[in-house]
């Protein structure tokens, strides 16, 4: 669980929770801020923690809004194979719908890393697939990557891969590694934040947050959100 929320864990029973500011009701307006709010949990700290402690404190807003956004990692091959075509489309809603979903349910969940870059082989989808895979933004596609010729480079013997363009950095093959450790070669802000956000279903505990926990449990069973939520779900087991 998330360092800012194993405090109120400890806390909660017996200290009433208030959040640190006046918070809207209007429905538009606690929208707007659970929107900024969900934002907040991708980021660094300070505001990741600043968000957890703002959401920990609206049981009743938070656990439906975060249900409707945190989704399971499943993806298939057919849905893969649809979002890559998408990748390489001249209309920029398009390939930006695409590369937001792959940030998400990563192409790796169904086709293996090398076969991802033997079949994406032309700009510029391959540029735009190859920013998803090393966990980097459009910032940094726009700046590094395009019109640049990007291959995949074996290291040792099957001890992984690097791409390589005008520099080489680290290229993740493995699920279970994907996000995970101290230091991420390849991070995953989507998957940070999901992680964020099942520290705070477990805080909350309630049979809503547990149901958006079990629908979560169900994804890749590599993927380091699921596992998240299978631990977040085994604790809540034991919890008297």
């Amino acid at each position: 669980m998330h360092y800012a929320l194993l405090a109120l864990w400890f806390v909660a029973p017996t200290t009433p929770f208030t959040t640190a500011a006046p918070v809207p009701n209007d429905p538009a307006a606690v929208r707007k801020l659970l929107d900024a709010q969900w934002a907040d949990l991708e980021k660094g700290e300070p505001d990741a923690s600043k968000a957890l402690l703002a959401l920990a404190g609206r049981p009743k807003d938070a656990v439906p809004y975060l249900r409707e956004h945190l989704k399971p990692l499943k993806l298939t091959k057919e849905r893969v194979q649809q979002l890559l075509t998408d990748l390489g489309s001249d209309k920029e809603a398009v390939w930006k719908g695409a590369f937001y979903e792959l940030e998400y349910q990563d192409p790796r969940l169904a086709i293996e890393l090398v076969d991802l870059m033997d079949q994406v082989t032309e700009a510029p989808a391959r540029q735009r697939l190859v920013t998803v895979l090393s966990g980097r933004s459009l910032e940094y596609l726009d700046k590094y990557l395009m019109n640049k010729a990007v291959t995949l480079r074996p290291l040792g013997k099957g001890e992984g891969y690097n791409f390589q363009a005008e520099g080489s950095w680290w290229a993740e093959h493995k699920v279970d590694r994907l996000n995970v450790g101290e230091f991420v070669g390849c991070p995953k802000r989507k998957w940070t934040r999901a992680v964020r956000a099942i520290s705070l279903l477990e805080f909350f505990g309630t049979p809503d947050a547990v149901a958006t926990l079990k629908e979560l449990a169900a994804g890749h069973p590599d993927a380091q959100p699921t596992k998240m939520a299978k631990e977040a779900l085994d604790r809540l087991k034991d919890k008297p």
